[in-house]
């Protein structure tokens, strides 16, 4: 033991040779401090002179000794044992001399500051405690958690356990997530000589047993017993797997473990479900169980895969209605993606992908309403989300990853919405006319209508192809912040053909809009607009204390350079092209759905970094909108119609002067649409088709339909005050605070509805003893709730408590833990159980 610290034996030696001893005589049956003969030499300076005494050197060392002074203090110490009298020359000097002994084990005992009964403990794991390392682990451990097993604190050294108490729950955790098979731990534990006190702790906390015990069958009881106890139903007795007699414990550990993976990269417990799943798969144990139990437990991600399937299966069957313990598919979905596996990435996508799917299915029966006004009425007030619901629906399918297993699905969902886009799209088209909309509504008066009088700075984001479904999104993530002071949606409906070239000239100052058939643009009071710099003029024009940008120029930009750039403007105008740049272009137009993504986030930060400006009216609009479909459309199902030279034809739309009156076509003059004398008219589709023309195969636009037409105007205000928002906090409604059950109900209240002043949040929920050591499971509670009744906020969750011994007289506390802020809150209980044992 060369590196065991000598301090002891140091201190023991001084007192000695200040009793007078001249020569002391040390023969160090092992050697274990032969490499220590430095740290005594230079310890004992001043006191006496350390000699090795190494083999064949007696004679020398007696000579020594017999010429030294009698105020001369000699150690003389040998790495090996006393030889026998007859070989020994120094056998006389040793008997009137001291003999010293040191007691390996218990300078250890001392070192380590362990009790005096724990020196057979020392002493029997000598091996152990031979490396300096090792015993700088071992000696960060709190020794009231472990001195009932004290093997454990070995154990925990071992797995390097990063906390002051030990506990087995935490110890066993890191074994498994070491490696189910040829575990290095369980390898060291044998060296050891912990191995079998592992096994038999095992044994008590779970009730496992197995004539050759491994990891992988103790994984499988405490997975396969979890979840028969999640679904309440009982563990098949004749099950090798059943842990069910000590069914406290395996809930406590599985929610500790399962709760540790949140947040973290790496998901230890899903790894360990699929090989338990593996290997308990031949036993069938719940193929024939119902779904409604199946989604009480996220033991296995198979479980989810055995949900999703069904879901599936259900909205093939148009059974959308279904119910699985009460709730419908959408509040399935979000308590699916609250639990265990729901919080993966590919499987929140796959919830996300279904429920929207559920959405579409569910709207297929939807019938427009009568007349202009009133369709409009309708989009505006939820129509829309048919829209968004599809869009989100296609961006988590491809996010997901395209997955083969839900082809049928996604063909169900692409048919039904084509449908409901082509039974809206007929009856919007045939009622559409732009005599029917009020001036104020119409894109072309917009500067007139918001902007020429402002009193104050305003600052337009004009948006490509930003519909307005997705303008109802950012609205909705705007509203969450507490620094947009006001915020109104309003609409405009955009001129036809619905495209770049006609919304953005249509957005300026004018009092007069043409269509250019050479260059196929809009002059603007007989000025073009196709370009920044054109349409900066345009605006300065009307007010020369006016400019435009580019929202790439924004970017990177420091909060000076954003001050200079605004600097004496009253109107600025913002161009953001997100959506159309990726959808115009074939090899991208497949991340349509994800470019509108990237469009809300990038125009949220964009007013926010505004905001922090002291910029704080905003208007966020767009050109057009636009008409999405992922499956393309086959060219023989396409519209043809001839053109003649003068024509120009696009999917979406065809201008013409001539009369055409094919089936499935209708019209408007570019007359009413500009309010001037153009004699041409554009004619589209009246259903969700395309012409025969050149373009996108899956995103077009440029028809009349109320997705490409009817465009968002956000008006936004905001503050550059600081937020005054805080995040969401939960109480305990239990008037009991004694708890008589391993098994605790809770009922959780989250205490304000989620708002602008209140953010959403986190938490996790566990009982702790007086020493701050956890004794139960542990869950997670997402406090995110919008609803304003106070019952909708409440939420009904068990712990479970360790099996062991309580002090009915002792104070536990449950912890309420706020993940990402690590903010606590306590409500304390007293424990009061006959029996622990179930």
């Amino acid at each position: 033991m060369a590196d065991v610290n000598i301090d002891q034996v140091v201190m023991t030696l001084k007192n000695k040779f200040k009793t007078g001893h001249q020569f002391i005589f040390w023969y160090d049956d092992q050697g274990e401090f032969a490499d220590s003969v430095d740290d005594l030499i230079g310890a004992l300076v001043g006191v006496a002179t350390v000699i090795e005494l190494k083999m064949g050197y007696q004679l020398k060392t007696k000579l020594r000794l017999l010429e030294a002074g009698k105020s001369e203090k000699f150690l003389i110490y040998s790495p090996q044992p006393q030889p026998p009298l007859e070989e020994n020359h120094l056998r006389d000097m040793v008997l009137y001399s001291e003999l010293f002994r040191a007691d390996a084990p218990e300078i250890l005992r001392k070192e380590l500051q362990l009790p005096e009964n724990m020196y057979s403990f020392v002493k029997a794991h000598a091996a152990f405690f031979g490396s300096k390392e090792r015993r700088a682990r071992f000696m960060k451990y709190d020794v009231h958690s472990y001195q009932a097993e004290p093997t454990m604190a070995i154990m925990a050294a071992i797995v390097r356990l990063d906390q002051p108490l030990v506990d087995f729950f935490d110890v066993l955790r890191l074994i498994l997530k070491g490696g189910i098979v040829d575990n290095k731990y369980l390898n060291d534990f044998e060296k050891y000589h912990v191995l079998e006190d592992f096994w038999r702790i095992v044994n008590d906390r779970f009730g496992f047993q197995a004539a050759e015990p491994g990891l992988l069958t103790l994984a499988s009881g405490l997975y396969v017993t979890m979840a028969f106890e999640q679904m309440g139903l009982i563990t098949p007795a004749d099950n090798r797997y059943n842990l069910s007699a000590r069914a406290a414990n395996v809930q406590t550990f599985m929610q500790q473990f399962s709760a540790e993976a949140y947040g973290e990269r790496r998901d230890d417990y899903n790894q360990i479900a699929e090989l338990v799943w593996d290997n308990i798969r031949a036993n069938k144990f719940f193929d024939q169980l119902d779904i409604d139990d199946l989604a009480n437990s996220d033991v296995f991600p198979e479980f989810d895969k055995k949900i999703l399937s069904w879901i599936q299966d259900q909205l093939l069957l148009r059974n959308d209605g279904v119910m699985v313990n009460g709730l419908n598919i959408g509040k399935l979905t979000k308590k699916r993606r609250e639990m265990h596996y729901g919080r993966s990435r590919n499987i929140n996508h796959l919830y996300l992908m279904i429920r929207s799917a559920w959405q579409v299915i569910r709207a297929r029966d939807n019938r427009p309403a009568n007349g202009f006004n009133a369709m409009v009425d309708e989009y505006t007030n939820g129509g829309f989300y048919v829209d968004m619901d599809y869009r989100h629906f296609i961006y988590e399918y491809h996010m997901a990853g395209y997955p083969d297993y839900y082809m049928r699905l996604k063909r169900l969902v692409e048919q039904t919405y084509v449908d409901l886009l082509s039974k809206f799209n007929t009856s919007w088209n045939q009622t559409f006319d732009y005599h029917q909309v009020a001036p104020q509504l119409l894109q072309r008066n917009f500067y007139n209508q918001y902007v020429r009088n402002q009193q104050n700075r305003i600052v337009v984001i004009i948006s490509d192809s930003f519909r307005y479904e997705i303008g109802k999104e950012l609205q909705s993530r705007l509203q969450r912040e507490d620094q947009v002071t006001n915020m109104q949606m309003h609409f405009l409906i955009s001129g036809l053909p619905s495209v770049t070239y006609m919304g953005m000239p249509a957005l300026l100052p004018h009092k007069q809009l043409d269509l250019q058939y050479d260059s196929r643009s809009v002059m603007v009071d007989g000025q073009p607009a196709k370009n920044m710099t054109q349409r900066q003029e345009i605006l300065q024009h009307a007010n020369p204390k006016s400019i435009a940008y580019r929202y790439k120029e924004l970017q990177g930009k420091t909060r000076d350079e954003i001050r200079a750039m605004f600097a004496n403007q009253e109107v600025v105008y913002i161009y953001h092209n997100q959506i159309d740049t990726t959808a115009e272009n074939k090899g991208t137009e497949d991340e349509t759905t994800k470019a509108a993504e990237t469009a809300i986030t990038e125009l949220q930060e964009l007013i926010w970094r505004l905001r922090t400006n002291n910029i704080t009216h905003v208007y966020v609009t767009a050109d057009h909108g636009f008409q999405y479909r992922d499956e393309k459309i086959d060219d023989i199902d396409k519209i043809e119609v001839e053109t003649v030279a003068e024509d120009w034809k696009s999917p979406r739309y065809l201008v013409s002067e001539r009369d055409i009156k094919d089936p499935g076509i209708a019209r408007q003059s570019i007359a009413n649409a500009l309010d001037n004398q153009d004699s041409r008219y554009v004619y589209y589709p009246t259903t969700a088709n395309v012409f025969k023309a050149n373009g996108s195969d899956k995103y077009a636009h440029g028809g009349s339909s109320l997705a490409e037409m009817l465009v968002p105007l956000l008006d936004v205000h905001t503050t550059s005050k600081k937020s005054t928002a805080h995040e969401a906090t939960l109480q305990i409604n239990n008037s009991n605070l004694q708890i008589n059950s391993l098994d605790v109900p809770l009922s959780v209240m989250q205490t304000e509805p989620i708002s602008s002043k209140v953010t959403p949040a986190a938490f996790k929920l566990y009982f702790v003893d007086e020493n701050n050591h956890q004794i139960s499971g542990q869950i997670v509670i997402n406090a995110n709730s919008k609803d304003s009744r106070v019952e909708n906020r409440i939420q009904r969750v068990n712990i479970t408590l360790v099996d062991q011994q309580y002090d009915r007289n002792q104070v536990y506390d449950l912890v309420i833990e706020n993940i990402d802020s690590g903010a606590q809150s306590r409500v304390h209980y007293r424990i009061d159980i006959v029996d622990n044992r179930r």
